[in-house]
C-alpha cells in the first residue's frame, strides 16, 4: 500500500487526521510553520500563571463528538472537566440572562404573540435534523417568517450585524440553524488549558509513530517519480493532505486547475480579531458569555466595538491564573476593514472603551496586560446555496487533499468541527486507496 503520507498543519483537523490515518498503518508526517501544534487554538504561557491561555477564545460543547473520538482513541479522556455556564446579553437597561428559554423569551420590546412565534420556532429548530432546505433560504427571511418582523428586528438582527457585517442579511438559514441545534448549557474545556492539551495529543501521536516537523513552512509540493517532495530532506510522499486557508492553498496549487480555483475563489470568508486582557478584577458578576448586539455594520460605530466578550475567569478558577482575571473580546472582520488594520495599541483603546461601557468601574489602571491576535481567515461567509460551493477533498493533483473550515458546513467554525471533519477526510484516503 502507498502508506507515506504528509499532513500540513497541525491544527484539530491534521490532528486528528493523524489519529486515524495512523491506527490504519499509514506512515504520517505533520508540517508545521510555527513551533506549536494546535493552529488557531494554540496557546500563551505567561510565567506566573500554572494554566496556559488560548490566542483565540475556545471551549467544547458537552455533546461534541469529534473531540471525544480524540480523546477515545488516545486515551485522553480524563484530561477533560465539565462546567455550567451563565450566558447574558448587553441591552441599554443592564445586562440580562440569556441561558434559558424563559430568559430568551422575556427579551424586551417582546409582545405576547412574538414570545409564542420566538419559543415555538426555537423548538423546531432544535427539533429539526435536517437542515438542507435552510441552505437555499437567508435566516433574515426564515426569521421574519417564522417568529415575526419585531422578534427579528429587536433580537436577531443585531446579532447578525455583529457576527457578519455588511453581510448581515444573506447569511442561509443553514448557518442559523447549526447555531441554535447544537448549543448545550453545560461546557467542556481541557486541564491546563488548550496548549496543554494539545500538547499532549502531540506526544500521543509521537509515541504511535508520527513524526512532527515545527518551523516548516511548506512553500511548494513538488511530484517526482510519482511521489511528493515537500521540503529539501524530507520526500516520497504517496498522498499530501492540506490542512491550511485558501490563500495558502492557491499558492500550493498555484494554477494546476482553474476550475476548482474558482470555485475556491466563490466561496467569501472572514478573518478575526481577538484580544485576551489581564485584569485586576472581573468585569461581570457572573456571566461566563455576553452576547453584544450591533447597530452599525462598522464595528468602530457601536458603542461596544466588539462582537464577543467571554469572561474565562467566570468558567475556570481565577487560581490557575494568579487569581488574575482573564477576558477576551473578540470580533469577525475583512482583513480590509479599517479595524483589522489598526494598530494594537489603538485596539487595545477602542476594545477598553467598549469594556467600561459593559462595567464603567473597570480602568486602565485595573489592565496588567493584553494580548492581540489576528488571522485573516476564520470563518466562511455562509450565503445562499452555499452548499453547492462547498469543494471536494480532491485537489487537481493526484493525490493530494484539501480540508478546510470550507467543509465543515453548515457548522461554525470551531476545534470539535475541524476534528470531525479531520476524521472524514483521514476515511476518504483511506477509502481512495
Amino acid at each position: 500500500m502507498n502508506n507515506k503520507i504528509a499532513i500540513i498543519g497541525s491544527g484539530y483537523c491534521g490532528l486528528a487526521a493523524a489519529t486515524r490515518l495512523v491506527a490504519k498503518g499509514y506512515d504520517i508526517s505533520i508540517f508545521e510553520s510555527s513551533d506549536k501544534v494546535g493552529g488557531l487554538a494554540g496557546g500563551y504561557d505567561f510565567h506566573n500563571h500554572d494554566w496556559s491561555m488560548e490566542r483565540f477564545y475556545h471551549h467544547w460543547f458537552k455533546n461534541e463528538k469529534g473531540i471525544k473520538e480524540i480523546c477515545s482513541r488516545l486515551n485522553i479522556y480524563n484530561q477533560i472537566d465539565f462546567y455550567s455556564t451563565k450566558t447574558s446579553f448587553l441591552h441599554s437597561d443592564g445586562i440580562k440572562p440569556f441561558d434559558k428559554p424563559t430568559d430568551v423569551l422575556s427579551y424586551p420590546g417582546l409582545s405576547l404573540i412574538d414570545r409564542y412565534k420566538l419559543g415555538k420556532s426555537l423548538a423546531e429548530i432544535k427539533l429539526k435534523k435536517n437542515w438542507i432546505d435552510f441552505d437555499k433560504i437567508t435566516a433574515e427571511e426564515w426569521i421574519k417568517s417564522n417568529m415575526g418582523k419585531n422578534v427579528y428586528e429587536r433580537l436577531w438582527k443585531p446579532m447578525l450585524i455583529g457576527k457578519w457585517g455588511e453581510e448581515y442579511n444573506q447569511i442561509n438559514m443553514a448557518w442559523f440553524w447549526a447555531r441554535i441545534h447544537v448549543r448545550t448549557k453545560t461546557l467542556m474545556y481541557p486541564k491546563g488549558g488548550f496548549q496543554r492539551f494539545n500538547n499532549l495529543i502531540k506526544e500521543r501521536l509521537k509515541s504511535l509513530g508520527v513524526k512532527f516537523f515545527f518551523n516548516t513552512k511548506v512553500k511548494k509540493l513538488k511530484l517526482e517519480n510519482s511521489t511528493y517532495k515537500i521540503t529539501s530532506e524530507q520526500r516520497d510522499f504517496d498522498s499530501v493532505l492540506l490542512t491550511v486557508s485558501p490563500s495558502i492553498l492557491k499558492k500550493l496549487l498555484m494554477d494546476e486547475n482553474d476550475k476548482y480555483i474558482r470555485k475556491i475563489n466563490q466561496i467569501p470568508s472572514v478573518g478575526a480579531i481577538c484580544m485576551i486582557i489581564r485584569l485586576k478584577r472581573r468585569v461581570l458578576k457572573n456571566s461566563y458569555w455576553l452576547n453584544i448586539p450591533s447597530v452599525s455594520t462598522n464595528p468602530i460605530s457601536n458603542k461596544v466595538p466588539f462582537l464577543i466578550f467571554v469572561e474565562h475567569t467566570n468558567l475556570i478558577d481565577p487560581s490557575y491564573y494568579n487569581n488574575e482575571h482573564i477576558v477576551y473580546c473578540a470580533n469577525y472582520l475583512k482583513k480590509e476593514s479599517e479595524l483589522y488594520n489598526m494598530g494594537n495599541e489603538q485596539i487595545f483603546e477602542l476594545y477598553l472603551n467598549g469594556i467600561n461601557v459593559i462595567n464603567p468601574n473597570i480602568y486602565k489602571d485595573d489592565v496588567l496586560d493584553y494580548k492581540i491576535s489576528k488571522t485573516e481567515y476564520a470563518s466562511p461567509i455562509f450565503l445562499v446555496n452555499h452548499k453547492s460551493r462547498v469543494p471536494s477533498f480532491e485537489t487537481p493533483l493526484k493525490n493530494v487533499y484539501w480540508a478546510s473550515m470550507n467543509h465543515i458546513y453548515p457548522w461554525d467554525r470551531g476545534t470539535n468541527y475541524a476534528a470531525e471533519l479531520g476524521f472524514e477526510v483521514a476515511s476518504h484516503i483511506i477509502n481512495s486507496k
